[in-house]
């Protein structure tokens, strides 16, 4: 009897987590967007003062990371989705 019970808490569990994850990756866009967009609150250099602002190809460096990291994440959440075999019937 415990066994079966174990079984259904672990099912559930594995559910839980798996809805999270879906969740997770919803989400990843409007994370990507926002990161996306940072570049353009920073202050940019002017030909009076160098040290003052972030020169563009900061911003472009800044930019690269992020869309490779969220190439990443991206992977990662989809093989944690597959794993949990979430969607599937």
């Amino acid at each position: 009897m415990t066994g079966k019970r174990d079984q259904t808490l672990k099912r559930v569990a594995n559910a839980a987590r798996g809805q999270r994850v879906t969740d997770s990756a919803l989400i990843l866009p409007f994370v990507g967007m926002i990161l996306f967009l940072l570049p353009i609150m920073w202050p940019r250099t002017s030909e009076v003062d160098q040290a003052a602002g972030t020169a563009t190809s900061t911003a472009l460096i800044y930019l690269f990371v992020v869309w490779a990291g969220l190439i990443c994440c991206a992977l990662g959440l989809a093989l944690v989705i597959k794993r949990f075999g979430v969607g599937r019937s």
